[in-house]
């Protein structure tokens, strides 16, 4: 049977009503191969080959109640770890939360071992390395918020003087932690960038606020470069960002022509960059 290793986040920190990790595994499990789980630290090089901690796992899979998964409260069991060769013949993937820090690009390099020696992965550990996705909506150059990276309390004022509102989030962040929003009327404003910018020694995103984020934030999944899902999120009536970490919600959605656009405008791109799997977010102006 085909060895499938997840390298995720600590299964018990995991929250199966919300990780896509748990999905995916889940999803994995139901194809019939063997889903072992891993963490990032347990990636082992050896002698130029790439092995990894992992332990056999089952995933109770959830029930559809009320119209939402509702998974058990055990919802999974794991054999003993071993160490498993990341090689030939086995599937890899990913699925780790951000930040993209020392122990992110450690991970990359010893991925990169598995890739030489035949596993497959998705997806590919340089991919991982080069698209922040944060940036990456720039970088390919799809419809995108006004938007500035900087460090300098200048830049952020003139960018004001532009917006009016802007939204800041850390370029290393994921699940809506610290966005905020930004107003060229808050009181103590000088303070408030000093904070999303560390003092002016750490760049941040900022980007115009749309109103229209109202509507809700997008989210098309492809897999080389066809759509294979998506989904909505509509901010919850006590915050603004579209994250379902800080409580927005779901809703069922379609593709319109500009979607269908920006997926054939990004297909090529992806591939460039060894991404065959890309959760996206269209447009995320409100975080």
């Amino acid at each position: 049977m085909m060895r499938f290793p997840f390298v995720i986040d600590p299964l018990p920190g995991l929250r199966p009503e919300h990780d896509t990790s748990v999905s995916l595994t889940e999803a994995a499990q139901r194809t019939g191969v063997d889903v072992w789980a891993a963490e990032a630290a347990g990636l082992v090089l050896v002698g130029g080959g790439a092995a990894a901690w992992a332990r056999p796992v089952r995933i109770n899979p959830a029930e559809r109640r009320a119209g939402r998964g509702e998974a058990p409260e055990t919802w999974w069991r794991g054999g003993a770890p071993e160490r498993i060769r990341l090689r030939s013949g086995s599937a890899v993937l990913r699925r780790v939360d951000p930040p993209v820090n020392s122990a992110h690009l450690r991970a990359t390099y010893i991925l990169e071992a598995a890739v030489r020696e035949g596993a497959q992965l998705f997806n590919d550990p340089r991919g991982l390395r080069d698209a922040n996705e944060k940036l990456l909506p720039l970088a390919v150059d799809v419809p995108a918020p006004d938007t500035i990276i900087t460090a300098r309390v200048l830049d952020v004022l003139e960018a004001l003087e532009r917006w009016d509102v802007a939204v800041a989030k850390p370029l290393e962040g994921a699940g809506g932690r610290g966005v905020v929003m930004v107003r060229r009327s808050d009181p103590g404003l000088a303070a408030l960038i000093g904070l999303v910018t560390f003092q002016g020694t750490r760049q941040t995103v900022l980007q115009e606020y749309l109103p229209a984020v109202a509507e809700g934030d997008k989210r098309i999944i492809l897999l080389d470069g066809e759509h294979v899902g998506a989904i909505n999120l509509r901010a919850s009536d006590q915050d603004f960002p579209c994250n379902l970490a800080v409580g927005a919600v779901t809703e069922a959605t379609a593709l319109d022509e500009s979607d269908a656009e920006n997926c054939r405008w990004l297909h090529p791109r992806l591939e460039l960059l060894g991404l065959p799997l890309w959760p996206g977010s269209m447009s995320s102006a409100g975080g």
